[in-house]
């Protein structure tokens, strides 16, 4: 496992000069990225240049001080993945999103605001269902996101308010852009699940399975025992349900239906593995145990979707949220 890729800091001064190009490689792939993508990039002229150049200058003295003020800066593994997750995301969005319906700039925006939703929405469920296991005692840790710790089902609760709130600003129709983005969704889970392996959490039951693994935590009376890499299932899983979807987006079908599509596959499969994770990384919902919290939440969404599907079946209007 590797929950900490790398630390930074503190930095020679030779560093310096390497942020400066990194940092306008990255200025320059932006603008190429826009151009390609037919937006209006304002031409380069000597002004636009020079503010350009200064800018590039400020950013790389401000990350080169912060991090030498904080050092050593951790990169954690689950907030890499996480932020990778989204940058995948926007990619695909950016590659199959009508040019007509969303730009370059429209696809950052709702990706902001679903970033936020869904990041708050996971961190929220999560803490409220462990809360007294793990934040009662230290309230403040449940701000701690890059330790990992977000429910998927309130992340996309979360996630559908962002999208929903963008809709309202931007005036778009809600449905339609759930479809859009719907193909993002177990591209960014199965980058998402690669953090949780090298976190180390997320694992299933004991198995003498040979791809079994040891995990840190998960000893047994102080015995490494070999467990399901269930996160690897799920990136698996997850990379099918991206192809299936991926394929689906690019059929005519009533408004809001590939997101639904999503919802029941996605439901299908996360009630499958919780078998594997539960009494492990799984709590079970007391009140219909031995099922766990997830699969609870995974049946209600797929019954839930599999109903509007049915009713909504051969209608091009929009689906009721």
């Amino acid at each position: 496992m590797r929950p900490i890729l790398v630390s930074l800091g503190p930095w020679q001064p030779y560093i310096y000069p390497i942020l400066v190009v990194v940092i306008a490689l990255f200025v320059v792939a932006w603008r190429q990225l826009e151009r390609r993508l037919g937006d209006e990039v304002p031409k380069l002229t000597a002004g636009r240049a020079v503010l350009t150049g200064l800018g590039v200058l400020a950013a790389a003295a401000g990350v080169y001080v912060l991090v030498n003020k904080l050092a050593p800066v951790e990169i954690k593994a689950y907030g890499t993945m996480l932020v990778l997750a989204f940058a995948a995301g926007i990619w695909w969005m950016s590659r199959t999103a009508p040019s007509e319906e969303m730009s370059v700039p429209d696809i950052f925006d709702v990706a902001l605001f679903i970033l936020l939703g869904s990041i708050i929405g996971a961190r929220v469920v999560f803490v409220a269902l462990n809360w007294s296991a793990d934040y009662a005692t230290s309230p403040t840790s449940a701000l701690s996101v890059w330790e990992g710790g977000l429910a998927f089902h309130g992340g996309i609760g979360g996630a559908l308010l962002g999208g929903w709130l963008y809709c309202l600003w931007r005036k778009q129709k809600f449905w339609r852009l759930a479809d859009l983005v719907t193909p993002s969704i177990p591209l960014g889970y199965a980058i998402t699940r690669i953090g949780c392996f090298l976190n180390g959490c997320c694992y299933g039951v004991p198995t003498d399975l040979p791809w079994g693994v040891v995990f840190p935590d998960a000893n047994i009376g102080g015995i490494p025992t070999p467990r399901h890499p269930t996160q690897l299932y799920a990136i698996a899983a997850n990379l099918v349900i991206f192809a299936i979807i991926a394929k689906l987006s690019q059929r005519t079908r009533p408004t809001g239906h590939l997101f639904l599509i999503y919802l029941l596959f996605y439901s299908i499969y996360r009630f499958f593995i919780e078998f594997l994770r539960r009494g492990a990384t799984a709590v079970a919902f007391e009140p219909l145990a031995p099922l766990t919290q997830a699969q609870v939440a995974s049946i209600a969404i797929a019954v839930v979707s599999t109903i509007v599907l049915l009713v909504c079946r051969g209608r091009d209007d929009a689906p009721t949220p």
